[in-house]
């Protein structure tokens, strides 16, 4: 009996204090107007991101608590499309309020932020005011239907999104803003749980949607999608970014070699890459998994970076994988603090509109280079170290736009190092030479005798080597449309035969040419190393996706681990190309 009148008592006295908190925050918080506007931004390439900046003021001679914290959200269907969420004071968009994300708003089904003002806490009594702005960044919630456009040149997308934001108090107004992408048209509009009429005005070549509510209810709910099209020719892209992997090379003579491969599928018409390199971009080719690609170049100024587009498009609905290998000057990008020490400052990625699933840059060191981290350098997720070099391998999820993907990092290099190998193999030699003087009796070594090496000889190796090449992708192509019984049996078995045919003389021819060029000296025996070492590499790769496509099939993969194994592989072959394609590149030149 005792224990229950304790009881009762206990969650009384718990109910009231509970109560009286209510009305206090009820009191606290209905005293402030609040004012939003409410903006959508629709970006090329598929990323929708909503500012809403927040007024909160209150009336002359009003006076109020510090208010420390904000919160905000949307309906909590969104969540699984939020990539990134951040804030900041509208008046300085560098000064970042910490925000609390999935935070409850009181209420079940939405998803909350809580934006956290600075540690004082902000004064809005008598007539003041306060500004900041919430922005959310998300992905997937655009869509494409070419069959249901009405003019079949355009395609027609639709995009999902939050009406409204979710506020946890009444605003006295709500205005709300949507921006199509530029050269799009608006088509049609629907709203969930309620009536909504745009203002359609156009500035320049974009659309732009008003609608203005007063006042906007707590809690909000309301959902809404918009239908525009655009023509299929770059006006409008929308694509997924599975994986892109930066290499960056710092080397022996001060080079700064850098090489981006892509991961993408093309989600709505038809798309032809445009990437944005560093500035100061040079020497800038592109390849995909079976060629070299052509590409258009826009160098950019002091402030733009250097446009690429690549002669490639990808059809709707399409993966493809491609690489864009180019130099950076050394002296916009590296600086020297001294005699040992250097600082590289470089963007991980640069101008973008699109999600990136897993962007992963490593940044290799020259030989006897060695990475300076502390506290206030951004932390790699591994971190790779030879004997005579360092690799730091960074990764990020969900990258964006609005995350910072600019890194410093220090490193000490002794510039001697670029002659390390060099007097080495001299030092070697001197060894070599006073052990053939101390031992006179001893044969002298025969000197080698180094065999000049006509052009043409390089020549006919660079020709029947590309040749070749053209020979194993028509093999390739005869095996891909035997497997899909576009050829007949005979005529397959007749064309392989004289592919095979003529691919074993063409390697007869190169192996002969190998020697020749061998014997011409060390550097030409080093490059004809690199290009078998090249096939090997190639060659295993291929037999290891055929062995895990063979054990695919049977089952005793899961699909998770084909797909992790065959990215690999893939990669595996496309560095081994990449190789090639560099040794037979310096041998043109050579005969140029």
């Amino acid at each position: 009996m005792l224990f229950f009148t304790f009881s009762l008592t206990f969650m009384l006295t718990l109910s009231s204090c509970v109560h009286v908190l209510t009305a206090n925050a009820e009191t606290t918080t209905s005293s402030v107007d609040v004012h939003v506007d409410h903006t959508v931004q629709i970006k090329n390439g598929g990323l929708v991101v909503i500012n809403d900046t927040i007024r909160l003021a209150t009336e002359k001679g009003q006076n109020m608590d510090a208010m420390y914290n904000f919160s905000i959200g949307f309906p909590f269907e969104y969540k699984s499309n939020l990539d990134y969420c951040f804030a900041y004071e509208a008046s300085n968009d560098e000064e970042r309020l910490e925000v609390a994300l999935d935070v409850g708003l009181g209420r079940i089904g939405f998803y909350g932020v809580n934006v956290l003002f600075p540690e004082s806490g902000i004064d809005i009594s008598d007539g003041g005011s306060y500004n900041f702005t919430v922005t959310f960044v998300f992905s997937n919630l655009i869509s494409s239907d070419a069959s249901a456009a009405i003019d079949e040149e355009k395609i027609l997308f639709t995009v999902d999104f939050p009406t409204y934001p979710s506020l946890t108090q009444g605003a006295s107004t709500c205005n709300v803003t949507a921006i199509l992408p530029r050269g799009a048209n608006y088509t049609d509009t629907s709203f969930v749980g309620t009536e909504v009429d745009f203002n359609i005005t156009t500035h320049g070549l974009q659309h732009i949607l008003n609608h203005t509510k007063s006042p906007l209810e707590s809690f909000s709910y309301e959902s809404a999608w918009l239908r525009f099209n655009a023509l299929p020719d770059q006006i409008l892209y929308l694509i997924s970014v599975d994986e892109v992997n930066r290499d960056v090379v710092l080397d022996e003579w001060g080079n700064l070699l850098l090489s981006d491969s892509y991961y993408l599928t093309n989600e709505g018409g038809i798309y032809r890459p445009v990437i944005h390199l560093p500035q100061g971009a040079y020497d800038i080719s592109a390849r995909d998994e079976s060629a070299g690609l052509e590409v258009y170049v826009e160098e950019g100024n002091a402030t733009s970076s250097t446009k690429v587009t690549i002669h490639k498009d990808i059809s709707y609905e399409t993966s493809e994988m491609f690489t864009v290998s180019y130099r950076l000057p050394r002296k916009n990008y590296i600086n020297q603090e001294n005699w040992f020490d250097f600082a590289l400052t470089l963007s991980l990625f640069e101008d973008f509109d699109w999600k990136i699933g897993e962007l992963t840059v490593s940044i290799d060191l020259p030989e006897g280079g060695e990475f300076q981290l502390d506290a206030s350098h951004p932390k790699p997720q591994s971190a790779q170290k030879s004997v005579f070099r360092e690799t730091l391998v960074f990764t990020f999820l969900n990258a964006t736009p609005f995350h910072d993907l600019e890194v410093y990092l220090l490193y000490r290099y002794v510039m001697i190092w670029a002659s390390f190998r060099p007097t080495l193999w001299m030092g070697m030699l001197i060894a070599i030479a006073g052990v053939v003087v101390f031992f006179w009796r001893a044969p002298k070594p025969t000197s080698v005798r180094i065999t000049p090496i006509p052009t043409e000889s390089l020549k006919k190796f660079f020709d029947s080597y590309k040749e070749k090449r053209k020979i194993i992708q028509e093999l390739e192509l005869v095996d891909q449309k035997a497997q899909k019984r576009k050829i007949s049996r005979r005529r397959y078995k007749v064309r392989r035969r004289g592919l095979e045919s003529r691919a074993s003389i063409l390697s007869r021819d190169l192996t002969g040419l190998r020697e020749k060029i061998r014997k011409a000296g060390p550097r030409y025996a080093k490059t004809m190393r690199r290009i078998e070492a090249a096939e090997t590499e190639l060659d295993g790769a291929e037999a290891a996706i055929q062995r895990i496509e063979a054990r695919y099939r049977r089952r005793e993969l899961s699909a998770e681990t084909y797909r992790r194994l065959l990215g690999e592989y893939r990669r595996r072959k496309e560095k081994a190309r990449t190789t090639i394609d560099e040794v037979l590149l310096r041998l043109r030149e050579e005969t140029s």
